[in-house]
């Protein structure tokens, strides 16, 4: 940690609120005695992979917070059911209509698994949200419609009948009305989705950019959330959608409800993914099952999948090379990455450790291991990240870092990064000049 006041740097913990060099007040006088301060207090000061170790984000808030029991009461329950984890995934998700829907996804897991109401799940991400910089995805609550008052029994007594009304004749309707008619006919057209096809895939529940293990085939042993991609015509304007689906058993008995999954889409886009299932694998029965679903109401279209006993046979990883850059919290495209080994401290953000491998031909669950050292000794950052390796998979990669620049002491880093096994490990040195 860095001292704003006396500028020194030590080795922080999460009950640090004094500057042990000059004894300044770390929080004094800013928002960071709030639970979503907490949380943009330590994404900014240790990059948004904070988030994958929820117990140093809640440590923080526990010594820091204050009252606020509600905002701690239900950050403690979401802790507990990943949804720092599923925040990261959010973040990292570069199309902002793949946000908003995983973000539903989110308020549903939230309902299901840890039985909140919407209300306190929609609460719950906002104030993460709110954290991590992203409050312009906040959810509202859905206004419940007010009970319509049961009408008053008017006293007992024949009423008189009603004197008949001379009908008007009939008018041709006017070129206005017309207008409107045809105005509000061409407005529902436009809103009419034309379905062209549905797929499965299998993912881990945090991301969609785990969606390389397709469908229609998946091994209970590893199957844990299985997805749907609905493609359909080009839309010709932004709007919201409704996705309904559902899945059924082998006998035709229902496994879920019907889903009523919702998000926006921007002009153009041609495809929209939903899923539902388990974070951990193990609780697919093995059978055949059927997927119905519609989008606004169009046409209706199935798929079908089958969970077959076993696991994946985990292949012998084979590592290539590491090579190094430097991005934001978004790394561009590989073709566009500029690799060194050096880098400027008024411009670094996040350092990226791409990992190249032998070509996947099974999917794998394993773990991605990186630690920063500096030449002071001083451990940087040390983290364990989970992440599953698909099919056709030659690379993955990972970072630390800011999203902005500023953040980076000039020195000598040495860095250790390995997948699984400790016989795959690579080690090296990077400069911030």
């Amino acid at each position: 940690m860095i001292c704003s006041v006396c500028k020194k740097e030590w080795i922080g913990a999460p009950g640090d609120t004094v500057c042990p060099h000059c004894g300044a007040d770390l929080v004094k006088g800013t928002a960071q005695h709030t639970v979503p301060g907490v949380i943009a207090f330590l994404v900014k000061k240790e990059g948004v992979d904070v988030l994958l170790k929820p117990d140093t984000v809640m440590s923080y808030i526990y010594d820091l917070v204050q009252g606020h029991d509600r905002d701690k009461k239900l950050i403690r329950v979401g802790s507990a059911n990943g949804v720092f984890q599923k925040m990261h995934a959010i973040l990292i998700e570069p199309k902002q209509s793949r946000r908003e829907v995983m973000i539903l996804d989110l308020r549903q897991h939230l309902m299901d698994n840890a039985f909140l109401s919407e209300e306190n799940a929609i609460a719950l991400i906002n104030i993460v949200l709110e954290g991590v910089g992203l409050s312009s995805l906040k959810l509202t609550v859905t206004p419940k419609k007010a009970a319509q008052p049961a009408p008053s029994k008017a006293p007992s007594q024949q009423p008189k009948p009603a004197p008949k009304k001379q009908e008007k004749p009939k008018q041709a309707p006017s070129a206005s009305a017309i207008r409107q008619k045809s105005s509000a006919k061409s407005s529902q057209n436009q809103n009419q989705i034309h379905l062209t096809s549905i797929s499965t895939f299998e993912y881990d529940g945090s991301s969609f950019a785990s969606r390389k293990v397709q469908g229609p085939v998946f091994r209970a042993g590893n199957a844990r959330m299985i997805g749907i991609l609905v493609t359909y015509d080009p839309v010709p304007q932004d709007m919201n959608v409704v996705l309904d689906w559902q899945i059924l058993y082998q006998d035709n008995a229902p496994v879920t409800g019907v889903i009523h999954g919702g998000g926006r889409i921007k002009k153009g886009d041609t495809d929209f993914y939903q899923g539902w299932g388990w974070s951990v694998p193990g609780s697919w029965k093995a059978g055949k099952y059927t997927i119905k679903a519609s989008l606004n109401g169009s046409n209706q279209l199935t798929a079908n999948f089958e969970v077959v006993e076993g696991r994946y046979e985990n292949p012998v990883l084979a590592l290539n090379e590491v090579r190094l850059f430097s991005a934001g919290a978004v790394p561009p495209a590989v073709s566009n990455r500029m690799y060194s080994s050096v880098f400027s401290s008024h411009q670094a953000r996040r350092i990226y450790f791409e990992i190249s491998l032998v070509k996947m031909n099974v999917p794998i669950d394993t773990t991605l291991n990186y630690k920063i050292t500096r030449d002071d000794g001083n451990v940087v950052a040390n983290y364990s990240v989970p992440i599953r390796l698909c099919v056709g998979d030659d690379m993955c990669w990972t970072g630390f870092g800011w999203n902005n620049p500023g953040h980076w002491r000039k020195g000598r880093y040495y860095y250790e990064v390995s997948i699984g096994s400790e016989n795959n490990y690579f080690s090296g040195v990077f400069d911030i000049v």
